[in-house]
């Protein structure tokens, strides 16, 4: 069946380890995607104003950002989709959930709608690390104090520790909330119905595709999801064996060779 949509990662997968992509080649096959009538999503744990900052140049009508791992959804700059935690859930976790003794030690950023949030006292290179990802990031004394809308809530751990930690926010929150475990120690916590497969399903039904219309690509645990959903799912070649293990297929290059543009250029355009 013809692909109309694809779905790709940007960390480890679109963009190269120095968070920079090959902007000619990615210009190039977004037109001729967007010649085709194709939809190219992009989608990231990362805040929208990231986002819309390393893309500002390229935000065609057939390009769609996912942001906050699913907790929002912009097409040419204009949210088409809100999935914000609930005052009530944000309350519960800065109060309750942040108490329990598996996070009392933790480092914690709430991305906001407006900007992101950390408390006082926070080692400087988790700051200096968390620049490059949170714009307008601040330090308060106390997270209650935050007023702003918040999308999701970054937890800081060692990478070896992720996939346990989330394991036992799972359990904890037990479907009050979701955590992702987004790689490279840093897990995010959204609201339960969020994520980066429930973000392609809910553009599926808003553009009648099917699953079989769908390509994705991603290198992470928290792809491994929308890779078995997809049509064509495609584990980079960069990606730990576990995750190629549930895709379709394994691209031919990795992020650094730029694998998914010449995927896409091999796959759908030639």
């Amino acid at each position: 069946m013809t692909i109309k949509l694809i779905a790709t990662d940007l960390n480890g997968t679109l963009l190269h380890d120095d968070q920079s992509y090959n902007r000619p080649l990615f210009r190039q096959v977004l037109r001729d995607l967007q010649a085709r009538q194709i939809t190219l999503v992009l989608a990231s744990g990362n805040e929208y104003g990231h986002l819309r900052d390393l893309f500002a140049a390229d935000l065609t009508d057939n390009l769609i950002l996912v942001a906050e791992n699913g907790a929002s959804i912009y097409q040419q700059d204009q949210l088409i989709f809100d999935g914000s935690l609930s005052a009530a859930d944000v309350t519960q976790f800065v109060t309750v959930d942040r108490q329990q003794a598996f996070l009392r030690q933790a480092y914690i950023i709430m991305t906001g709608a407006t900007g992101s949030y950390t408390e006082l006292g926070a080692p400087q290179p988790l700051l200096d690390a968390a620049s490059a990802y949170y714009d307008n990031l601040q330090q308060v004394a106390d997270l209650r104090t935050v007023t702003d809308k918040i999308k999701k809530i970054s937890i800081s751990t060692l990478p070896d520790q992720a996939a346990e930690l989330t394991a036992q926010l799972n359990t904890y929150f037990g479907g009050r909330l979701h955590a992702h475990d987004s790689g490279y120690g840093v897990i995010d916590v959204v609201a339960a119905s969020v994520g980066k497969l429930p973000a392609v399903k809910w553009l599926a039904q808003r553009f009648s595709l099917s699953a079989a219309e769908i390509m994705a690509f991603g290198d992470g645990d928290n792809d491994a999801a929308l890779l078995k959903y997809a049509g064509q799912g495609w584990a980079m070649r960069n990606a730990a064996p576990a995750i190629q293990a549930v895709a379709a297929g394994v691209t031919a290059y990795d992020n650094q060779a730029d694998g998914v543009l010449r995927t896409i250029t091999e796959q759908v355009l030639a």
